[in-house]
């Protein structure tokens, strides 16, 4: 089989991607005391939804070790809350460490 020549001079594509929206990288989420706030207006106005994904887009952004250790509980507890696959329903001990450790 013969080779197929190709063009030395190709076509630059035109296909420009769409930049990705992270929304977890925003500078408030860095921001340990608004993300305590803002959890616990959630659990006055009891929107669970809101309470997970702050905390989840908080979590992807925080060193997980560090949190943990200052919480009191296993990293694992943390990738939990973050998995959207797994049931969201804390134990009240489990949200008032993670709160606690922000605040802190």
């Amino acid at each position: 089989m013969a080779k197929i020549a190709t063009s030395k001079r190709q076509k630059k594509s035109e296909i420009r991607f769409l930049k990705v929206h992270l929304p977890f990288a925003s500078p408030e989420l860095k921001n340990p005391k608004l993300v305590s706030e803002t959890l616990l207006e959630c659990i006055k106005t009891g929107d669970l939804d809101s309470f997970r994904d702050v905390l989840a887009a908080y979590l992807m952004t925080a060193n997980k070790t560090r949190l943990a250790q200052k919480a009191g509980l296993g990293r694992r507890t943390l990738y939990d809350i973050m998995d959207p696959k797994k049931k969201f329903n804390p134990e009240l001990l489990t949200v008032s460490a993670v709160i606690r450790a922000l605040a802190a």
